[in-house]
């Protein structure tokens, strides 16, 4: 990519994964500003289908002359299952944007760095002290006092970006199993066709004709912020450890709220702007805990 080799030329390798996560967290919330307002005459999985199938189509096309090296997997059931985590994500987080604000479902999603924190926990025999679960319950909290339960089912519907953080965090944590050699194109490629496939067997089933060439438009669009967006996930990991870039996922949250405010004159209330700070402080703290412990564990 073009954009990519001008940054390497001029910038370091830390500067330009920060430069390309900036991209990121802009790009994921425009995708979700276009599966909204999609959302409003479309039923969730057929915007769930826009998204992976355009992004299937552009990994083929890229890839074409490849194929063969790109589908080639070692670990065939791992890719599945991380596929089916990743995209019942997905469903969940466009199902919910019928429901509520974007910056709210964006605000209760940041929840899953908590909740892969648990499950490294319950499934990776890993530990953690005292302070790390005061953080997981701190992030846990701060969902609850966005969220609000109660008998309402508007209400419940609330947990359903949790559902989908619960769900990217059970891909972030099968990702953890992937053995060193695995292709990141290869993962692109069976994510993006896991979904393409399912979601279009269950099409006709569900299909709604857009309403205008505009929605079309959208649809379209969608898959080529989604693909900028893991492409420049994936570069800026390909220059610097994770650890070091983790925190500016929460700018996301940060867009997500201002786009929210732009096209659809979304307010986040108290409740959401007082939670998103605890999760995010939790989300920060274990962020921290975690570079300290890995430094102490290279001394």
């Amino acid at each position: 990519m073009f954009f990519v080799n001008f940054l390497d030329k001029y910038f370091s390798n830390r500067q330009v994964a920060i430069i390309l996560m900036l991209v990121t967290v802009i790009s994921f919330p425009t995708m979700d500003v276009m599966a909204k307002y999609l959302s409003q005459t479309q039923p969730p999985l057929q915007v769930v289908w826009a998204r992976y199938t355009g992004q299937f189509v552009l990994i083929f096309l890229i890839f074409f002359s490849r194929l063969g090296d790109v589908a080639r997997t070692r670990q065939p059931l791992l890719q599945l299952a991380r596929s089916v985590a990743l995209f019942g994500g997905t469903l969940f987080f466009f199902t919910s944007l019928s429901y509520m604000q974007i910056g709210k479902v964006a605000a209760i999603f940041q929840v899953a760095p908590v909740i892969i924190t648990l499950m490294a926990v319950l499934f990776l025999r890993e530990t953690i002290g005292v302070r790390r679960i005061i953080s997981l319950v701190g992030g846990f909290v701060g969902a609850m006092i966005i969220i609000q339960p109660s008998g309402d089912f508007l209400n419940l519907s609330a947990f359903l970006p949790m559902l989908a953080a619960t769900c990217y965090a059970s891909y972030s944590v099968l990702t953890r199993l992937v053995k060193p050699g695995e292709s990141a194109n290869t993962t692109l490629f069976y994510t993006a066709g896991f979904g393409a496939v399912v979601s279009s067997i269950i099409l006709p089933f569900i299909w709604q004709t857009p309403q205008s060439s505009f929605e079309v438009l959208l649809m379209a669009s969608m898959s080529l912020f989604g693909g900028l967006g893991h492409y420049c996930v994936i570069q800026a990991l390909m220059r610097v450890e994770a650890t070091e870039i983790a925190p500016m996922n929460y700018l996301t949250m940060v867009f997500a709220m201002l786009w929210g405010f732009l096209f659809f004159a979304e307010i986040p209330n108290a409740a959401t702007l007082s939670g998103a700070a605890l999760i995010v402080a939790s989300g920060l703290y274990l962020w921290r805990r975690t570079q300290h412990t890995s430094q102490i564990a290279e001394k």
